[in-house]
């Protein structure tokens, strides 16, 4: 156990598949007899460097040989430092930090990498920094992601009340509770990820993503393409289940988009878009008597209301909030968890992830780095 005390505050470092920059997320944790307890203080975010970016675009790609893959965690390691340092300034009250890394693999069940050397920030901030959370899971038998659903049991659940916490990340994944109790949590499919791709390639990098989903607003659905696109086998599989840019990138977009050359730009995000909110709202009226009175959106996505609108069309009977709405910025929930998370190890609190990735055992997740 690294901390005898029963609070803390931690740092939540996270980067996801849409490769846009960093997440940081100071947090407080209690630990009580009942569990752990957190609240938000505050965030902030660094892009990435252009460079920087497009290695790790290669590395999630697949096409870096081994020596460029060891000099980028390296590199990417000294990226979060650097940042961390310029964005707290003076801010240096800290106990732990918590570090997602980048996944630039993950084959849920089989195999996954996070890179981004821990050492850097365990040495310029002098704190313990809790890494590589997702093998352990694997080894037990899980598909090592979603993680979150610990954090969203901690932050969101409330006593008597059925509620789903849904990010919409590069992928998206949801957490049903029921009162305090996770009930499952799993991977869905794709959220922002063919959204981002398409326009990043479309525009050569100029635009990042459609923004509050302006472009697709304008579009009309191509009924075929929505068709193909909600065909993907992943979603026949069962939960557990968990995917990435595996499943659902720059392949599998191309693959899809191929028989439809001349297509406009607002078509294509139009119909993306649909293939996205189907596929989430498909999960929630398959539960049956199980679905949430109400579904809480948290990540990237959630700024998107052209999505959260399509959702709510085919959900109309749950009522559907955002993070921001219950006290938590949307870009801060990926971040926090991976706080929370850390603080569990350094706890030495073993979580259960048997309903949301089919770990066999309750396991401590996380490997600590120490200056």
């Amino acid at each position: 156990m690294l901390f005898e005390k029963t609070e803390i505050r931690a740092i939540g470092i996270m980067s996801g598949t849409s490769l846009d920059g960093v997440d940081f997320v100071w947090t407080r944790i209690r630990r009580t007899s009942e569990g752990l307890q957190a609240s938000f203080e505050k965030q902030a975010s660094a892009p990435f460097p252009s460079a920087l970016r497009k290695e790790l675009a290669l590395a999630a790609a697949h096409q870096l040989k081994v020596d460029r893959l060891t000099e980028l965690h390296f590199k990417l390691g000294k990226f979060y430092a650097d940042a961390l340092t310029k964005l707290a300034k003076n801010d240096t009250r800290v106990d732990l930090i918590g570090l997602h890394g980048q996944t630039v693999y993950h084959r849920g069940g089989h195999a996954t990498l996070q890179i981004g050397e821990p050492s850097f920030l365990a040495q310029k901030f002098s704190v313990p920094v809790v890494s590589n959370f997702r093998p352990a899971d694997i080894v037990a038998g899980g598909e090592g992601a979603p993680l979150a659903p610990y954090f969203h049991q901690v932050a969101f659940g409330k006593a008597g009340l059925g509620i789903s916490v849904h990010n919409l990340g590069g992928i998206s994944n949801l957490s049903l509770l029921q009162g305090h109790q996770l009930v499952m949590g799993y991977d869905t499919g794709p959220a922002n990820m063919p959204m981002d791709v398409y326009i990043q390639k479309k525009t050569k990098g100029k635009k990042k993503f459609d923004r509050d989903g302006s472009t697709a607003r304008k579009g009309f659905i191509n009924i075929g393409l929505l068709q193909k696109g909600l065909k993907h086998p992943f979603y026949k599989k069962a939960a557990p289940k968990s995917c990435g840019r595996e499943e659902f990138g720059e392949t599998w977009l191309k693959g899809l988009l191929a028989k439809h050359p001349r297509l406009k730009p607002e078509d294509a995000l139009a119909t993306l878009t649909e293939i996205v909110a189907q596929s989430i709202a498909r999960e929630y009226l398959e539960m049956g008597a199980q679905a949430p009175t109400e579904i809480i959106f948290c990540g990237g996505g959630s700024q998107n209301s052209y999505l959260l609108e399509r959702i709510k069309s085919h959900l109309p009977q749950i009522q559907i909030f955002t993070s921001a709405q219950k006290g938590w910025p949307p870009q801060a929930i990926e971040g926090a968890a991976f706080a929370v998370l850390a603080a569990a190890r350094a706890w030495d609190l073993k979580i259960d992830h048997a309903r949301t990735t089919g770990a066999k055992r309750p396991l401590l997740l996380g490997q600590i780095t120490q200056a």
